[in-house]
C-alpha cells in the first residue's frame, strides 16, 4: 500500500524584503539595505536570488529573475537571498516597485528620516502581495 505524500500547507508569501538602515565600516557611510530572502527553504543548495535593479531619481526598481546554484564546492540548505544596498540616498520620500519576473507587481513608499528611533517609515503596502514587506522601525 502506497503512502500519501504530504504536501506542507502553501505559504502566504513567497518572499520577505527587510528593510534597514546600517553602517558600513569599511566605506564609513550610512546606507539602507535591502534583504530579500524567499520563504521557502532549499534542502540541497542555498541558492543565490538572481534581481535586476536599478534607480531613476527618487523610484526604485527591483526585479526578481529567478534562482542561481551557488559556486561553492560544499552545499548547505536554506532559503534564497539577495541584498541592494543604497548608499547615497538622500532624506525624502522613495517610491519602491518590485517585479516578479513580469507577472505580479508591487509598489510602496518608503520615506527616509532624520529620526533615529524611525529613520524607515512605510506606506501604501498591499495586503494582497507575493512579496512580504517589514521594516526593523515598523511599529
Amino acid at each position: 500500500m502506497r503512502t500519501k505524500k504530504v504536501k506542507p500547507p502553501p505559504k502566504k508569501f513567497e518572499y520577505v524584503l527587510n528593510i534597514s538602515k546600517e553602517h558600513d565600516e569599511v566605506k564609513k557611510k550610512d546606507y539602507i539595505s535591502f534583504r530579500f530572502q524567499t520563504t521557502k527553504e532549499f534542502l540541497t543548495f542555498q541558492y543565490i536570488l538572481k534581481m535586476d535593479n536599478h534607480q531613476e531619481d527618487k523610484n526604485l526598481f527591483f526585479n526578481i529573475l529567478g534562482f542561481s546554484a551557488p559556486v561553492s564546492d560544499l552545499s548547505s540548505s536554506g532559503t534564497a537571498g539577495y541584498e541592494y544596498r543604497l548608499y547615497d540616498y538622500k532624506q525624502t520620500e522613495y517610491c519602491v516597485t518590485i517585479d516578479k519576473k513580469d507577472s505580479d507587481k508591487t509598489k510602496f513608499k518608503m520615506v527616509i528620516q532624520r529620526s533615529k528611533s524611525q529613520p524607515l517609515k512605510l506606506s501604501g503596502l498591499s495586503k494582497k502581495s507575493f512579496i512580504e514587506i517589514i521594516s526593523d522601525y515598523d511599529s
